[in-house]
């Protein structure tokens, strides 16, 4: 199948091996490709207008990560996410977070809070069809700014590993607006811990709301089988 990933511009200092594996990653979390399709080296290369070597070390980062397989034909396919492998992913996730928030709780400056506090204002659930568009960016900073604020970069760094496979296993999930009104409520309450410098009521709020993830994603496991 022939495809089109906008070669998006990213930072002076990335090399092209990175440009390659962000722009392949972004496709990917967004739903561009189905389990089980070949990320064929040659054609993205050409679509990328690189040599096969970035592309090569971008795939090799790819499977590294669980994102892709290689294949024993030496082809590189998308990873096929099973009810297992989402399982495990959470509760990795549950277990790498939880640990960031309780560090974050200590850490996290007063500017973040204030700029996380502005973010959860505009996403208050309302009849607004656009309101879900501003969860989920407090969703995708709050996170963040756990992750970056817990002063462990290893932590981090894995944090960010299996981000891009939850990301992934999202893009196979339509949460609807009860969900979405759910994980609000949850993202307070990690915020309000982090306000509080409570380290046990913050690891306690970003555990809970993980495993609520988990379970609003086991409810659709159907379209992470197979996507229509």
């Amino acid at each position: 199948m022939s495809r089109t990933i906008e070669f998006k511009s990213l930072a002076p200092q990335a090399s092209l091996g990175d440009r390659v594996y962000q722009q392949i990653v972004e496709a990917l979390v967004s739903g561009q490709y189905a389990g089980g399709e070949e990320l064929n080296e040659v054609n993205l290369a050409a679509q990328f207008q690189v040599s096969r070597t970035p592309v090569r070390e971008a795939l090799r980062r790819l499977a590294a990560e669980g994102l892709a397989v290689n294949q024993r034909n030496r082809q590189t396919t998308v990873v096929e996410i099973s009810p297992r492998e989402v399982v495990e992913t959470y509760q990795v996730r549950q277990i790498l977070e939880a640990a960031a928030a309780r560090l974050a709780a200590t850490q996290i400056s007063i500017a973040r809070l204030a700029e996380l506090k502005v973010l959860a204002e505009t996403a208050t659930p309302s009849n607004d069809a656009e309101w879900g568009n501003g969860e989920r960016k407090f969703d995708e900073e709050l996170h963040r700014a756990v992750a970056e604020s817990c002063g462990n970069t290893k932590l981090q760094r894995e944090i960010q590993r299996y981000n891009n496979l939850v990301r992934f296993v999202r893009s196979r999930v339509a949460r609807s607006p009860q969900h979405l009104a759910n994980g609000h409520t949850e993202h307070l309450q990690i915020l309000a811990a982090l306000e509080q410098r409570d380290t046990a009521k913050a690891e306690a709020a970003m555990s809970a709301h993980i495993a609520s993830a988990l379970q609003v994603v086991l409810e659709e496991l159907p379209l992470l089988v197979r996507r229509p």
